[in-house]
């Protein structure tokens, strides 16, 4: 009997060992998906932001047509401060449908860094799963040397016992 409370040390420790590594499994697993989801995510961002610097651009183009429908119907020639307003709302047209992409690509990145994150997160967590593992082997064979110890029998006496 006294050799078996130190076989249910060790078997407990492995359990426990087993169990550290499955929920590292598990936490990689969900990292990996969430990394999954922030590249998805990333992506649509890009959309979004080339769909909005065409609506800009679309706009911009209207803006145009409009001022020179407008300079066309007023008799406005082509010289002199009515082409410095057009040459201005085109360069501001321009400038919206940069700032519409560059917030698209920025977003894009946070998105890229956070899946980037969840990556490492799951690769950590992995490894601490291990080294928990290792830990519960380690402590469970310590404490059942222990134990065995206390018993204060030889290995040879515990056999006898057993057989």
């Amino acid at each position: 009997m006294a050799a078996a409370f130190p076989a249910m040390m060790i078997a407990g420790a492995a359990i426990q060992a087993y169990g550290a590594i499955q929920q590292g499994k598990q936490a990689k697993a969900a990292a990996n998906y969430n990394a999954q989801l922030r590249t998805r995510d990333s992506q649509v961002a890009l959309d979004q932001a080339n769909q909005e610097a065409q609506q800009v651009r679309w706009a911009g183009q209207r803006a145009q047509g409009s001022l020179l429908a407008d300079y066309g119907a007023s008799g406005v020639t082509s010289e002199g401060s009515p082409m410095d307003v057009l040459a201005a709302s085109a360069s501001q047209a321009k400038l919206d449908e940069e700032t519409v992409l560059y917030k698209g690509r920025m977003k894009s990145t946070g998105f890229l860094s956070d899946a980037a994150l969840n990556r490492v997160q799951g690769k950590n967590a992995v490894q601490q799963s291990q080294l928990n593992a290792a830990s519960y082997l380690i402590g469970g064979a310590g404490q059942a040397g222990f134990a065995y110890a206390r018993t204060g029998a030889s290995p040879s006496a515990v056999d006898n016992v057993e057989a």
